[in-house]
């Protein structure tokens, strides 16, 4: 299942809207999802499967 980003930038402008806010909170919901989504597919999944195509054991990321 591939991350939903626009469902994400939705999400921050709603929550940046709910305080008052400085202007152009598009942008900063933009550059945030952006970071986010970076840091999220800069990570490694390292672990154990079995063989049968289980589930993910003794699993981190790094």
């Amino acid at each position: 299942m591939s991350l939903n980003k626009p469902q994400l930038i939705q999400s921050l402008i709603a929550l940046f809207n709910k305080p008052k806010t400085e202007s152009n909170i598009e942008i900063a919901a933009q550059e945030l999802a952006d970071a986010i989504e970076q840091y999220v597919k800069s990570g490694t999944v390292t672990g154990v499967c079995p063989p049968n195509g289980g589930a993910l054991t003794q699993g981190k990321l790094t």
